[in-house]
């Protein structure tokens, strides 16, 4: 396995005072005065362009970032297909604490970095969000690639949570078997995990109702993500589960439980070792429990 090791870049607003002395900002670029595609850095230099960038941030534009772009991917992040992420991976680079943030200007509309990552030394990466399909296009084509759009894998499923015993005792573990049937024709692929390094597994949502009120949660839903494998489920397979409800209710009363879980699912390509989301989704059921 590759390790990767990321950060999160995040702009602010610095506000400089001089006694006596007002300084003008550079006036920001007309539309007619487009930027030329590239990368450029992001400074501090209050005599550099001022420029607006796509999600309507004022930032000064600093000098041309001259590297080479070894990969260019550009993947959805919505099944609307209206939000991507474009990786640029380079030769490596050193990331000391003082490095600049990198701006990309494409087809006259500029891009703030939003993170970046390197791969055991041996390259670099450089993160975008880039907001609309139409962007994309332009984005995509500008590096020569295609955008990878989320497409529907077309499943039909029959769900159920079913619990494990007809009655439980109060204090006692209190499970269920979550069930999900392909009754559809095609060959389905979902991630399992991914959100299980944690007290529960995030993966599933609940949410109960005791005697015509809600029930309240007495976990967390944070997480650190976890280990994840790809589940296949061709026509009439059934994938099968057991989830501990203790994690989410006390179940201190007596009498009857109305419960109603969702099971998030990431959906693959059934085929190869691909791990692109190509859609998104939960699969939900109702159930009743009893305590006695």
């Amino acid at each position: 396995m590759i390790a990767r090791k990321c950060m999160t870049l995040f702009s602010g607003l610095l506000l400089c005072f001089a006694a006596g002395v007002v300084e003008r900002p550079s006036p920001a670029a007309a539309a007619g005065d487009e930027v030329p595609n590239g990368l450029y850095t992001q400074t501090s230099d209050s005599s550099a362009p001022l420029i607006t960038t796509q999600d309507g941030i004022e930032l000064r534009l600093g000098g041309k970032h001259e590297i080479r772009i070894n990969k260019a991917e550009l993947y959805s992040q919505n099944n609307a297909n209206t939000s991507f992420n474009l990786t640029l991976t380079t030769p490596f680079e050193p990331q000391p604490d003082a490095t600049p943030y990198k701006l990309l200007a494409v087809g006259g509309v500029i891009y703030r970095q939003t993170g970046s990552g390197e791969t055991e030394g041996k390259s670099s990466s450089v993160y975008f969000h880039i907001s609309g399909q139409d962007r994309a296009r332009v984005v995509a084509e500008h590096f020569g690639i295609e955008p990878r759009f989320r497409t529907h894998p077309r499943h039909q499923f029959e769900v159920s949570f079913e619990p494990v015993k007809n009655e439980f005792q109060t204090g006692e573990d209190v499970r269920v078997t979550l069930r999900i049937t392909n009754v559809g024709d095609h060959t389905i692929a979902f991630m399992k995990g991914g959100r299980n390094r944690a007290e529960r597994d995030n993966q599933y949502v609940f949410s109960a109702r005791h005697k015509g009120r809600q029930v309240d949660d007495i976990g967390t839903s944070y997480h650190f993500g976890g280990l994840s494998v790809k589940r296949v489920l061709k026509p009439g397979e059934t994938f099968e589960d057991h989830v501990d409800l203790g994690k989410w209710f006390s179940f201190e009363k007596p009498g009857f439980y109305e419960l109603l879980g969702s099971y998030y699912m990431a959906f693959y390509s059934p085929e190869g070792s691909d791990w692109y989301t190509i859609w998104e989704d939960y699969a939900t059921g109702e159930c009743v429990l009893t305590v006695k």
